[in-house]
């Protein structure tokens, strides 16, 4: 079906786009000093060449000193223009038109000679103990200027115009918001004050550049916090933009400190969840960036209802699917669609919904391993993606074979699959094995719950290309030391990959695989125990408690997460909340029997730490001397996973060409299978 709405020219000021599709801001962590590289343009022109109508760069520093991070692009004096026109240039060339968004960091300055900047000096919880500035009116007034003359030298590097950031916790949306806003001058009390600097910002860009440079607002329609910006102040915030000149809105919503007074209220047990705001919603940057645990499109109707009330371009973002995004143009709901990490992990994408290909589409997972790695101060990198951030490169490019090779792959898993599909690419007679009689290893389970739909339809995109390349399938077929001798193939990828681990407890005989939980294979019983609160711990008691089982969930660790970065494992925690699952931690499980679990407590529980670099936990104790017994009527052993890999190191040792990749050479996360799967087909 071909998304007819997506595909019609749009119009932003004077600047007609290809399409209503538009790729977001997004930190790509490419920069160097500030200066645009090779791997940003690239980046950028991989995005245009897919077929977006419009792209917004990255957060792009305008003010001197006013970094927020090690590679953040920089726009603050004219040493930076050469590089920003080599990006400019670059999307053009691909079809795209490009706005540069202007983000001053506000209380996330990083620079040890300034001190973060803020309308009050209210900090961030991700600065605890921190100095903070209140910004005194010269050094407004400094800012408003810094902001026109950096629109103006993105108006020289070919930009088509710029988009000023009111959201997500930077300086913009500080001063917006009554939370971080407790100014009494002009700047500060009412909507219209509290807007005020953004609307010199315009005046002055206007000044610089010309009322016909468009300028797009990209404001946070609720942030969350207490006394902060609400959907009626954001639309009136939405109209005095649209008075000031501005060309289009972007909506999005939330800051850094968004429900973390909720959160941290359900977390430590003063507060029930009930009455609270749902917590699944996101919390802190998964308000903005939801991951698969949090609801799709949550602000499409803040998106509605602003364009109701202004007549300039509005677009709809954050986790918005293609077919909603193409609804909301056609009942005038909206007038762009943002596809932001969707367009990460399939730059193609907007090609593909023109051409109404979109069982071609790599389904982003909302897994934000994305934002974790831009959390760790890395490059950005998608799990499903390898090409992303190094697009163009020799090391990505899979080039046709100029010999063909027989190449086997064991193992149907995202590993296995990604290896055959790219190897075929290459023009070389690929066979995949797999034992079982379905295709999928373990994302066939990682997909059943609901709540993990993505991945499920990641699966469906794998299997879609698999059918339509020339790998040859064979199911129900074990490969074996004689498969090798007999079949001759010049390379073996041994993608096994993992099975439930089975620890050394008392007991443990009795208690019931997770995989064949999610497998729908589940006992006539009401009360569940659930050992282990890693990621298969956590999911499969979502997935119990959402059938209307009564869980508990047991571990000796002191949080329940899956090690992911800190805003998707607080949606871990507010889900397992929300769907009332029982959450028992510090416990060391001493012996598992058939309706009970037996524990030895710690003698005092470690309080919750919402602290955002987590430490090493020490799990040695001291614990009670009492054990203590968690009853139900059944229990589920979720204590880890650990690789299959006997048969592939016996093949090694035979001395055939082996290559072991995902969770066949170690139990690991889905970004490691994709991405060793892709680099072991490319090289093969």
């Amino acid at each position: 079906m071909k998304l007819e709405y997506l595909a019609k020219t749009g119009k932003i000021g004077n600047v007609v786009t290809r399409n209503r599709m538009m790729m977001p801001a997004m930190c790509s962590y490419t920069a160097i000093k500030g200066a645009v590289t090779d791997a940003t343009v690239n980046h950028y022109a991989r995005r245009a060449e897919g077929g977006v109508g419009v792209i917004v760069t990255e957060m792009v520093n305008p003010s001197p000193g006013c970094q927020c991070f090690a590679g953040n692009l920089d726009i603050s004096n004219d040493e930076f223009v050469p590089g920003m026109s080599r990006l400019a240039t670059a999307v053009h060339a691909q079809g795209a038109k490009v706005f540069m968004q202007l983000t001053h960091g506000g209380v996330f300055i990083r620079n040890a000679e300034k001190l973060p900047q803020t309308p009050s000096g209210i900090g961030t919880f991700s600065l605890a103990g921190a100095e903070v500035h209140a910004m005194t009116k010269d050094e407004i007034h400094q800012v408003v200027e810094d902001y026109g003359q950096a629109a103006l030298r993105a108006k020289i590097a070919g930009f088509d115009g710029v988009e000023l950031h009111a959201g997500h916790g930077y300086l913009l949306v500080e001063f917006l918001s009554g939370y971080y806003n407790h100014r009494t001058d002009e700047y500060g009390g009412s909507v219209k004050n509290r807007a005020r600097l953004s609307v010199e910002i315009v005046e002055a860009i206007h000044k610089y550049c010309g009322k016909n440079f468009p300028i797009i607002y990209k404001i946070a329609s609720e942030d969350y916090t207490p006394g902060g910006i609400t959907l009626d102040q954001s639309i009136q915030i939405c109209k005095i933009m649209e008075d000031a000149g501005v060309d289009a809105i972007v909506v999005s919503g939330g800051t850094l400190e968004s429900r973390f007074h909720d959160y941290m209220d359900v977390m430590n047990g003063d507060q029930k969840i009930d009455g609270k705001m749902e917590l699944t919603k996101g919390i802190s940057t998964a308000t903005w960036i939801p991951s698969t645990y949090c609801p799709r499109g949550i602000y499409t109707d803040n998106a509605a209802a602003i364009k109701k009330a202004v007549s300039i371009p509005v677009a709809t973002v954050c986790g918005v699917r293609p077919e909603k995004g193409n609804e909301m143009i056609e009942k005038g709901e909206a007038d762009f669609l943002a596809l932001g990490r969707q367009i990460l992990a399939d730059p193609d994408c907007p090609n593909k919904i023109m051409e109404g290909r979109q069982d071609e589409i790599r389904q982003c997972l909302r897994c934000n391993e994305c934002i974790a790695s831009a959390g760790k101060g890395v490059a950005l990198k998608c799990a499903i993606n390898p090409c992303m951030g190094h697009d163009y490169m020799e090391h990505t490019t899979i080039h046709k074979a100029e010999e063909t090779k027989r190449i086997a792959v064991i193992g149907s898993g995202p590993a296995g699959l990604v290896a055959a599909i790219t190897a075929a690419k290459k023009g070389h007679q690929v066979i995949l094995f797999e034992k079982a009689d379905r295709l999928g290893g373990l994302m066939y389970y990682v997909g059943k719950p609901e709540f993990k739909i993505d991945y499920q339809k990641y699966l469906d995109y794998l299997l879609h290309m698999l059918e339509k390349s020339s790998v040859e399938v064979r199911m129900n077929t074990e490969f074996t030391v004689d498969t090798a001798k007999e079949e001759k193939f010049d390379k073996i990828i041994a993608a096994t990959g993992s099975e439930t681990l089975v620890p050394r407890l008392e007991g443990v005989e009795n208690a019931l695989n997770p995989l064949d939980i999610l497998d729908g294979k589940i006992p006539e019983a009401k009360n569940f125990i659930v050992c282990g609160a890693g990621l298969v711990g956590c999911e499969v008691s979502m997935h119990l408690a959402e059938l209307g089982k009564d869980v508990t969930m047991i571990d000796i660790v002191p949080d329940a997460h899956a090690a992911h970065m800190y805003a998707v494992d607080w949606s871990i925690n507010a889900k397992l909340a929300q769907d009332g699952v029982r959450v028992e931690l510090g416990e060391k499980i001493l012996k598992i029997e058939k309706n009970a679990v037996v524990c030895q407590p710690r003698q005092e529980k470690m309080p919750h730490d919402p602290r955002i670099l987590q430490t090493p936990v020490d799990l040695s104790g001291p614990y009670a001397e009492e054990t203590v017994t968690f009853t139900g009527d059944a229990v589920i052993c979720a204590l880890g996973m650990k690789a299959v890999n006997t048969m592939a190191y016996e093949l090694k040792d035979a001395g055939y060409p082996v290559e072991i990749i995902g969770d066949a050479y170690g139990a690991r996360k889905i970004i490691d299978a994709v991405h060793e799967g892709f680099h072991a087909g490319r090289r093969a």
